[in-house]
């Protein structure tokens, strides 16, 4: 028995004795070239191990292969697709004897990969899974089962190049870890990295984490439950930083790059969006696409990401409920919006919006709105502050925007502007909006507008409006011109005007607004003009100053809501520094004229205007009807709050004078011819 048990321990010496003789005198460096063809067989490209190889066999079979280079496929830039540092793996014996390769954990560091897509479009990637003879050669090596207690990948590098357009997208400092790999199971993976993008330009910290399940022989991977954090840096004109989060499920076709997400709902700016979405180019510079709704916001929350702040509202409500729905589609360099629906407030917005460009603002739109009340989204005003409003002429100078804005209803004010219509275009720092129409109850509005944002923004204002109602337009100016609150005009006129102006603020175009306006109008009726009676009444005053003996039903009763018809309406006024001149307004009626000269200030809401009211009497009987028949000037000035109405008694005195000594020749004439 001693002598058996003597010969069991000699025999475990000389087993211990053995496996210290080899792993002291074992050199892997001699089975590189058999590692790297299994490695080919797996990739179906050209696997070389720069580096030397080690192995250790306790407690388990331990690799590791220093600097392993997979070649590239042909037609490429680089010859080197893909290089590992420093490749470790650690392999279970007893399940090894077993043909079956069970790993403790696949640690690679220092990864680089360099993806590309060359000038004919073809991706260095798709061939990537081996041919099936390759596949099938590893079975010459007996094994019959694999299993990986984890994969730990540390300091990543994986570039992106598209040659065709410069574009690349770069992974750095990545680390992925993983539980066991277990056939029919989800696998927990772990990530982290930098990215950045060359178009659009911007860097970003990634984290997230997903369960993984593979798909058999299939090249389709079930990502599911990821959640992912973002942190970008984006230049300061282009909003600083922004946070992203995403939760969503997934299936990736990593031989397609394309991917499938559901479930997904995401974060950014402060904007909660959902949707599905197919992704392709995953392994690039990624296109989503698919249905899109954004969870009702307040513009306030959205805007402060770009540190900007809305100033108060007229209306504190407005801009407190935007929503929207759309189909949706970006490669982070483009972003459109189709089948457009989006409520802002009580306005419900339709249609589409394409920009093509992030970087450089290239925009296309279309949008139909069923009203929208323009007041509601003027800012409030201060007691303290003017209420200025600048021009984004810095967003004008770097902007390419073209489209059409079709609105059923427009407020302005208690102004309805009705199927207004805008085609407008931003170009090469030129603002156009040619043509604009609209209607006012039954005026038809067309006007062309232009700004060149060079330098001082210089605009330029073209508008022409057919059948106006002058009861919204004429009579508050003609009220101002005469001092009388009821004189009304009934009719429609015309409305022809040419201004240009300059300025970094719309109050700055109204003050420095030169050019032209012209009104016409015809077959109209004015009421509230008794001009029997306004002249009569001049001659019974001037009769009395002056000792003349005049009956006192010379001077009927005023007649204040009297009605005469006016043949013809015309004026033009000449705008000079937002300031309005005007030296022919003539106003042609049945039995009267009104003419008038002098200046309108809008801006500092002054008036300083002559009307002179020319009564036509046919049957001048005596010196008084002769006196009325001669023109009656009124000077008309001061605030608009506050005017003050003079007749031009002087200049009535001369005409007088010069009347008188008409009719004294005339006398002393026929006494000298009675004679």
């Amino acid at each position: 028995m001693k002598k058996i048990i003597k010969i069991i321990v000699l025999l475990l010496f000389l087993v211990v004795l053995a496996a210290a003789v080899f792993v002291y005198t074992f050199d892997a460096n001699k089975y590189k070239t058999e590692i790297a063809s299994v490695a080919q067989a797996l990739t179906g490209r050209t696997v070389t191990i720069e580096g030397d190889a080690e192995i250790s066999v306790y407690p388990w079979i331990g690799i590791k292969l220093n600097n392993v280079v997979i070649d590239n496929g042909a037609g490429f830039s680089k010859q080197t697709f893909a290089r590992i540092g420093q490749f470790d793996i650690n392999v279970k014996i007893i399940p090894l004897l077993q043909k079956r390769l069970d790993i403790d954990k696949l640690v690679l560091h220092e990864l680089s990969v360099d993806f590309e897509t060359n000038l004919a479009g073809e991706y260095n990637w798709t061939d990537l899974s081996g041919s099936h003879e390759n596949q099938d050669a590893l079975g010459k090596y007996g094994l019959i089962g694999l299993a990986i207690g984890g994969i730990n990948l540390t300091d990543a590098n994986i570039n992106w190049l598209d040659v065709t357009s410069g574009k690349y997208f770069r992974i750095s400092k990545a680390s992925i870890e993983t539980d066991a790999v277990v056939e029919g199971k989800p696998l927990p993976v772990t990530f982290k990295a930098y990215l950045e993008s060359s178009q659009p330009d911007w860097q970003a910290a990634v984290s997230a984490t997903a369960e993984l399940m593979f798909d058999g022989e299939q090249p389709v991977i079930d990502i599911n439950n990821i959640k992912l954090k973002s942190k970008a840096i984006l230049s300061e004109e282009k909003g600083g930083n922004l946070s992203f989060a995403l939760v969503t499920d997934g299936k990736v076709n990593y031989q397609d790059a394309t991917a499938k997400l559901t479930n997904t709902r995401f974060s950014v700016f402060g904007l909660i969006m959902s949707g599905e979405y197919d992704v392709s180019n995953i392994f690039s510079v990624p296109t989503i696409e698919g249905p899109l709704k954004i969870k009702s916001f307040a513009a306030a929350d959205f805007v402060k990401h770009f540190n900007v702040e809305i100033p108060p509202l007229s209306n504190e409500d407005s801009l407190k409920n935007i929503s929207l729905v759309a189909q949706f589609k970006t490669d982070f360099d483009a972003v459109y919006f189709d089948e457009l629906s989006a409520q802002v407030d009580q306005s419900i917005i339709r249609g589409h919006v394409h920009i093509d460009s992030i970087a450089n603002m290239i925009v296309r739109y279309k949008l139909d709105m069923n009203k929208l009340a323009l007041l509601d989204y003027t800012k409030a005003p201060a007691e303290d502050a003017p209420n200025v409003f600048m021009l984004p002429v810095d967003l004008i100078r770097a902007s390419d925007v073209e489209g059409s804005l079709d609105i059923d209803s427009l407020m302005v004010g208690e102004v309805e502007l009705r199927d207004f219509h805008a085609e407008s275009q931003i170009a090469n720092a030129k603002l156009t909006a040619n043509p604009v129409t609209t209607w006012v109850n039954d005026s038809e509005v067309k006007a062309a507008i232009q700004l060149d944002a060079h330098d001082k923004p210089q605009g330029q204002v073209l508008l022409k409006v057919n059948n106006v109602n002058a009861d919204a337009s004429l009579n508050p100016m003609l009220v101002s011109i005469l001092g009388d609150e009821s004189l009304v005009i009934e009719g429609m006129l015309d409305i022809d005007a040419n201004l240009k102006t300059q300025g970094l603020s719309i109050d700055e175009h109204k003050k420095s607004a030169n050019g032209l306006v012209k009104i016409a109008m015809k077959d109209a009726v004015l009421q509230g003009v008794d001009a029997d009676y306004l002249s009569r009444s001049v001659v019974v005053d001037y009769a009395n100053r002056n000792n003349f003996r005049t009956r006192k039903s010379y001077a009927p009763e005023f007649t204040p809501d009297k009605r005469a018809e006016v043949k013809s309406l015309d004026a033009s006024f000449k705008a000079s520094n937002g300031r309005f001149n005007n030296k022919d307004l003539k106003i042609v009626l049945q039995d009267f004229t009104i003419t008038g000269s002098g200046s309108i200030d809008f801006i500092n809401k002054k008036l300083d205007y002559r009307p002179v009211i020319d009564v036509n009497v046919e049957d001048r009987v005596d010196i008084r009807d002769k006196l009325r028949d001669h023109p009656m000037e009124y000077h008309v000035y001061g605030d608009f709050a506050n005017l003050k109405r003079e007749f031009e008694l002087d200049k009535y005195d001369l005409l007088v004078g010069r009347l008188l000594l008409q009719e004294s020749k005339i006398r002393r004439n026929k006494q000298l011819n009675a004679r």
